[in-house]
């Protein structure tokens, strides 16, 4: 019995080790039932987290096996392995996807109304701030761009003009419909970091 819970451990932690999404599904899974202690969701409400996180985990941990069989067994391409992980990354997507909507449906009912105001305020601040932050942010990355000599100011290369202007109009969007529509907020945040995806 021992044996078998000292495998299980060490199979995880090779997992997490090795897989990037893993590490990534155990990060957001783990700030999002710590985020929750501090919300006072009933428990109900938290079980629901801890299970839908609880299958991310577990799928991610099936694809990563499906993986590995694969590549154990079968060196050279075939079209049907690839079949098979596309399957099987298929399921980490809807998996995940449906944690993202159940999560968002859960938490967003025990949000302090606190948080709104305070986008809010900075909502209803004058227009053109938004173009001065934004200009702000192209000028520090492109200054930071200079002091790195990079070979482009404008393209390519880290830091990303490209990600920064994202980031600025998610944080724009954000204060401007939080305190009514969190959900977009979410939207433009996914955006911004497929943006920054591609840049890398």
């Amino acid at each position: 019995l021992v044996s078998s819970f000292d495998s299980a451990f060490r199979g995880l932690f090779y997992v997490l080790k090795v897989e990037r999404n893993f590490r990534i599904h155990a990060a957001i899974g783990t700030g999002v039932i710590v985020l929750s202690l501090f919300l006072n969701i009933p428990l109900g409400d938290f079980l629901i987290l801890v299970l839908t996180v609880t299958l991310v985990i577990v799928a991610e941990l099936v694809n990563t096996v499906v993986e590995m069989l694969i590549d154990s067994f079968i060196q050279e391409y075939r079209i049907k392995a690839k079949r098979i992980k596309d399957a099987a990354a298929a399921l980490v997507l809807v998996t995940a996807a449906s944690s993202l909507i159940v999560g968002y449906l859960v938490m967003a009912r025990y949000f302090p109304p606190e948080w709104g105001h305070a986008f809010e305020n900075i909502a209803h601040s004058p227009w053109y701030i938004t173009f001065l932050v934004l200009i702000l942010v192209v000028v520090t990355t492109v200054v930071l761009k200079f002091t790195l000599k990079m070979d482009s100011l404008v393209t390519g290369g880290m830091p990303s003009l490209h990600s920064a202007i994202s980031f600025s109009i998610w944080t724009a969007v954000s204060f401007m419909t939080f305190g009514r529509e969190p959900l977009v907020s979410l939207l433009v945040l996914l955006l911004a970091l497929w943006v920054a995806q591609s840049r890398v």
